[in-house]
């Protein structure tokens, strides 16, 4: 015999999708913080999440990460109850519904181009009666069938979402009509590729890029939606100003670069 006590399952539903932090930040009026990862290694995401931001964005369109890299990596950022936002790859829904099932708190979607290529997005990201999205219920999400079906649908539709990345002159002529979409969360502009369309490729700060920056967070705000970009830490001021309450600040690639580099450049001196 032991005075240990039986293990007893709790009941379904006392469990409860994981809600989403950059989602209170912005409820809050406050401005969402992300770093940016393009490493698949675990190690690195807790690292980062320990920094506290309000989200990692993982890659899966311009790197070699795999889902089940992914899926560590959102272990690692939940420990610090950091969220997760997966950049995917142009594909079929089961490309987006993979990170979301593997309990990452959002999805970023590249070149989105007009509305109804946002619709196709809402459709294949949102559980109805927003979207059509498929039904499992049996991965990390939704605790493996522990939250209940109709919480686990409603919560998703809540506490997830998804960023619309606005990086071509076409998308950018039609940003407040796509800002209107019911079920379209967050505008996120995109200066790089959106510089290179424009052929000015890596100015970004060229008038004709100032405009467009401007002009999505104006639409995005507008509509009750999140205003997303990429920011250098000497202009988040500048662009909360503007609008913007989602940035992302830094990426691990650049921090590692530039570490090896000024270490390597110290032997300059010598």
């Amino acid at each position: 015999m032991t005075d240990k006590q039986p293990y007893t399952a709790a009941p379904a539903t006392a469990f409860r999708m994981r809600p989403s932090r950059v989602l209170r930040a912005i409820r809050e009026g406050r401005v969402a913080r992300m770093l940016k990862l393009n490493t698949p290694d675990p190690k690195v995401a807790e690292i980062f999440a320990a920094a506290q931001p309000d989200a990692l964005w993982l890659c899966m369109e311009h790197v070699s990460t795999t889902h089940e890299q992914i899926e560590n990596q959102i272990r690692a950022a939940k420990l610090y109850d950091v969220d997760t936002l997966v950049r995917v790859p142009r594909g079929s829904y089961s490309d987006y519904v993979r990170p979301l099932e593997s309990d990452a708190t959002g999805l970023i979607v590249p070149h989105v181009l007009n509305v109804e290529d946002a619709r196709r997005v809402r459709d294949m990201t949102k559980f109805a009666p927003l979207g059509r999205r498929a039904v499992d219920g049996g991965n990390n999400d939704a605790q493996f069938t522990r939250v209940s079906f109709s919480d686990y649908l409603e919560t998703a539709n809540k506490e997830r979402f998804v960023c619309h990345q606005i990086e071509d002159p076409e998308a950018l002529e039609q940003v407040e009509a796509i800002a209107e979409v019911d079920g379209v969360d967050c505008l996120f502009f995109g200066p790089g590729d959106f510089s290179v369309a424009l052929g000015i490729p890596g100015q970004l700060h060229h008038p004709d890029v100032v405009k467009a920056r401007q002009r999505v967070a104006d639409a995005a705000r507008k509509n009750g939606k999140i205003a997303a970009t990429v920011c250098g830490k000497d202009r988040i001021a500048e662009y909360v100003g503007i609008g913007y309450n989602f940035l992302s600040v830094g990426a691990d690639v650049v921090a590692l670069a530039q570490y090896a580099d000024d270490l390597m450049a110290a032997f300059e001196k010598i």
